[in-house]
């Protein structure tokens, strides 16, 4: 199996987890929880959920000499999560995720005029297919556009940013390293702003707190390590998935049904992302590259 496959599997697989964490905060907020403290929760769990790995491997793992790059990479992504989980308490599940994928159309720009990845067709390929699902699953909801639209929207050049930061970071920096800067970063960050509106969670919001923090955790180093094995252009077409699990979750959990229109676009989506793998698989190289 090569880097890139195995960097999609672990994007895919990750990207699920974080569909269900997606869910996990509607229903805090459902019971009385604002998205400043679920976002402060969340990553203070994340960060007790790391510390058995630092006790296996050492504290010496956090030893770096890109400590700027780390804290301006968790401002980065402090933003980006603060702004996410306000907005899935705003609008609904499946049109925020539809949004959100507007992040691997600047990440992958970045990646090719910044980082200089090299771009070929069959990559561009793989993503006009995934945008076109996208695009047929938004069809209905372009009409208005909602503060919640306003607050993805903006979220998305927050991430895509943290994305491309987090590819440079894994070039030197292990992912437990990445993940815990990260997740010091924004616990500081999202406390002064749950300060302003500070509840005592009920025994049921530690639970689901949890699991939010430990999951989150686990998905992120997923995400990090599919970053640093595989090229962000054959990664971020796998991101498109979550648009499939988010439906699934709404659906089981609130009772989301989503329109045909989101089934349609969710094949759409699965087929680039299998012609991708699929090609990887069989080694072939495209003659035309995108310059």
């Amino acid at each position: 199996m090569s880097k890139n496959i195995r960097a999609i599997l672990l994007m895919t697989v990750s990207v699920g987890m974080l569909a269900a964490l997606d869910g996990i905060v509607k229903i805090v907020n459902n019971l009385g929880m604002h998205p400043f403290e679920i976002a402060f929760f969340r990553n203070v769990f994340g960060l007790i959920a790391l510390i058995p790995f630092f006790l296996r491997i050492g504290f010496n793992e956090l030893k770096t000499r890109r400590l700027k790059m780390h804290l301006g990479r968790g401002c980065i992504h402090a933003a980006s999560m603060i702004t996410w989980f306000w907005a899935l308490t705003v609008i609904p599940l499946a049109d925020a995720t539809a949004l959100s994928f507007m992040v691997p159309v600047f990440a992958s720009i970045g990646a090719i005029f910044i980082m200089h990845e090299p771009s070929q067709m069959s990559r561009w390929i793989s993503i006009i297919i995934g945008f076109i699902g996208m695009i047929v699953i938004l069809r209905p909801g372009f009409a208005d556009i909602s503060f919640g639209t306003w607050l993805v929207l903006g979220g998305t050049i927050f991430v895509a940013t943290s994305k491309l930061m987090t590819k440079s970071l894994s070039r030197t920096e292990s992912p437990s390293t990445i993940v815990a800067y990260m997740s010091f970063t924004v616990t500081i960050i999202s406390f002064v702003m749950a300060s302003f509106v500070w509840t005592w969670p009920t025994l049921e919001m530690w639970l689901w707190f949890i699991a939010l923090g430990g999951m989150g955790s686990i998905a992120h180093v997923m995400q990090v390590q599919s970053y640093k094995d595989g090229e962000i252009t054959m990664v971020e077409p796998a991101t498109f998935l979550r648009l499939v699990w988010a439906a699934l979750v709404g659906f089981v959990v609130f009772g989301e049904v989503p329109q045909i229109w989101s089934w349609i676009g969710g094949g759409i989506i699965m087929v680039g992302i299998f012609m991708l793998i699929r090609s990887e698989a069989k080694g072939s190289k495209p003659t035309t590259e995108l310059l």
